[in-house]
C-alpha cells in the first residue's frame, strides 16, 4: 500500500535519486547535510515522499507564496514517482496531499508548470491550462 508522509531527512538520497528524471543536476553527496538545512529552514515549502514498503517511490512539493494582496498562492513543484512504479496511483496521491497542503494553508489558488507531455496526468488531477509558461535560467 502507497503512503504518503512528509519528507525527512533520511529521505534525500532516495528523492535525489528520483529526481534525477526531471533534471541532471546532481549535488555532491558531501553537501547533501547543508542541502538539507538549507531546503528545510524554508518555512513555507512542504514536501512529501510516497512510500511502498518503506522504499521512497514518489516524492512532490509546495511552495506557498504571500501574494501583495494578502491572499496565499501554492506552487506545485518536483513531483515525481519512480519508474517501476507508474500507473499505481502515486502521482494522483502525491497530488492530492499537495493539495491538501494547499488547502490548510488557505490557498486560494494551486499552479504547477508541466511538460506537454504529463498535460493529460495533470489535468486527470483536475488542474487545466492557464496560459503559457516562460522560463530563463541564469548563466554559471
Amino acid at each position: 500500500m502507497i503512503f504518503i508522509r512528509e519528507t525527512v531527512e533520511k529521505d534525500l538520497a532516495s528523492v535525489i535519486g528520483l529526481l534525477q528524471c526531471l533534471s541532471s543536476f546532481v549535488p555532491k553527496k558531501n553537501d547533501y547535510p547543508y542541502i538539507w538545512e538549507a531546503f528545510n529552514e524554508q518555512k513555507n515549502l512542504h514536501s512529501v515522499v510516497a512510500t511502498l514498503e518503506e522504499e521512497v517511490v514518489g516524492y512532490g512539493s509546495v511552495l506557498i507564496e504571500t501574494k501583495i494582496r494578502g491572499g496565499k498562492a501554492g506552487h506545485i513543484e518536483d513531483v515525481v514517482s519512480h519508474q517501476m512504479y507508474r500507473g499505481m496511483g502515486i502521482g494522483k496521491a502525491l497530488m492530492d496531499a499537495l493539495y491538501m497542503i494547499a488547502e490548510e494553508n488557505e490557498c486560494y489558488k494551486v499552479t504547477l508548470q508541466c511538460r506537454e507531455q504529463n498535460r493529460v496526468f495533470y489535468k486527470k488531477c483536475g488542474y487545466a491550462n492557464s496560459g503559457i509558461t516562460m522560463q530563463k535560467f541564469l548563466k554559471k
